[in-house]
């Protein structure tokens, strides 16, 4: 019991020995004493909490719609409803290569089973947007439909996906203020990317590879190798 006593006073002597001589080196000259005593002071006397892991973007889908309203029995889109089909673009900023939906009531059915003033109101629509610049197909989703709808109007939707952009609000450990890590480390260079994606969406899943052209490759191998590369083609830099 006694030797038992004596082995656990001699670790708890080495210990404070380790510490003191971390806390001050006579080799150490005074400015970098300085900063080993104010690491010391931080360790021993903050409250340290464990870094969380690096925050990540998240995609999120965000569906715009927007009703088009036809007067009458007509199927001529007037000012007013040319102004809904503008607000909608101005509103979801849609990309060159997305399709907005449209729906009709009662749009379960396929296209062939509407009659002939709905498939007029429809091409209108159409004709408008492909003369704004964007395709548009009927929503074939209960989600990409706009619903309830009356018998005199056109739904409009634009599927989008939006990046949520992390937060990376972190509080410096100034003096007195204990250290606080409340972020992980890397928060701005996920911040960043989420700004700089082009297309929201590659964060949630990436894009399919197309089919590579290895013959095409294999060729051009071929040619460095027995020495029928083609020469890059000269330009005249100078300026006239």
């Amino acid at each position: 019991m006694l030797s038992h006593k004596k082995t656990r006073l001699s670790a708890l002597f080495c210990l404070g020995l380790a510490t003191a001589g971390c806390a001050g080196d006579p080799d150490r000259d005074p400015g970098a004493q300085k900063v080993a005593d104010a690491i010391n002071t931080v360790f021993y006397n903050g409250k340290w909490q464990q870094i969380p892991a690096t925050p990540e973007n998240q995609a999120e889908t965000i569906i715009f719609e927007q009703r088009v309203s036809f007067a009458g029995d007509g199927a001529v889109l007037d000012r007013r409803a040319r102004r809904a089909i503008d607000r909608l673009l101005a509103e979801s900023e849609p990309t060159p290569n997305s399709l907005i939906g449209l729906s009709v009531a009662d749009s379960v059915g396929a296209p062939a089973t509407f009659d002939r003033l709905t498939l007029q109101r429809l091409e209108a629509v159409r004709l408008v947007l492909a003369d704004r610049g964007y395709q548009s197909a009927l929503a074939t989703t209960a989600e990409a439909r706009v619903a309830p709808l009356d018998d005199g109007e056109v739904g409009l939707t634009v599927t989008k996906v939006m990046a949520i952009l992390p937060d990376c609000d972190q509080p410096q450990p100034l003096e007195p203020n204990t250290p606080d890590f409340n972020r992980g480390f890397g928060c701005s260079n996920a911040y960043n990317l989420g700004v700089m994606v082009a297309d929201p969406a590659d964060l949630e899943r990436g894009r399919v590879l197309e089919p590579a052209d290895a013959e095409r490759h294999g060729m051009s191998v071929l040619r460095y190798r027995v020495g029928k590369d083609e020469p890059l083609q000269e330009e005249d830099t100078n300026s006239k």
